[in-house]
C-alpha cells in the first residue's frame, strides 16, 4: 500500500510539472536578469533527449539565428548546436559509466536517429569511441 501511495504522489508531481512548465519558462524568459545563454542552457537540459534544430532554439529564445549564434559564441565559445552536442556527449558519458544500456539505446535516448552519427560525434569530442570509453580502465 505504501508503494502505491508513493507512486500516486510521484505521479501527481510529474503531472504538476507538466502543467506549469510553460508558466515556468515564461517567468524565466520575462525576468529582469534575463541571460539568453542561461535560458538556452536550461532549455538544452530540458530537451537533452530531443533532436533540436537551430530554428527551434531561436524560436524559443526569440532571436534570429545570426544574433543567437553571435551571442552564444561570444559567451561560450561554441555555436548553440555544437554546445548542445557537447551536453549530449557529457550525458552519454554518464550513461556509459552508470548503466548497462547498449550504445544504440543511448544514441536513441539522446535524440540521435543514427547510431553511427552519434559514434562519430562522440569520437570526435572524446577522442575514443563509445565502446572504448565504456571499456577503459577507471581510476
Amino acid at each position: 500500500m505504501e508503494n502505491i501511495r508513493y507512486a500516486m504522489v510521484t505521479f501527481q508531481h510529474y503531472l504538476a510539472s507538466l502543467r506549469y512548465l510553460q508558466q515556468y519558462r515564461a517567468a524565466v524568459a520575462d525576468s529582469d536578469s534575463r541571460d539568453v545563454v542561461s535560458v538556452i542552457k536550461h532549455y538544452f537540459e530540458e530537451n537533452i533527449e530531443c533532436h533540436l534544430t537551430l530554428k527551434d532554439i531561436c524560436e524559443y529564445a526569440g532571436l534570429s539565428t545570426s544574433r543567437l549564434s553571435c551571442i552564444f559564441r561570444q559567451k561560450i565559445g561554441y555555436s548553440p548546436i555544437d554546445y548542445f552536442i557537447l551536453m549530449k556527449t557529457k550525458k552519454a558519458c554518464e550513461l556509459l559509466d552508470n548503466t548497462e544500456m547498449k550504445i544504440n539505446q543511448i544514441s536513441q535516448k539522446l535524440g540521435f536517429s543514427d547510431q553511427y552519427y552519434f559514434s562519430r560525434k562522440f569520437s570526435r569530442i572524446m577522442g575514443m569511441s563509445p565502446a572504448s570509453y565504456r571499456s577503459r580502465p577507471r581510476s
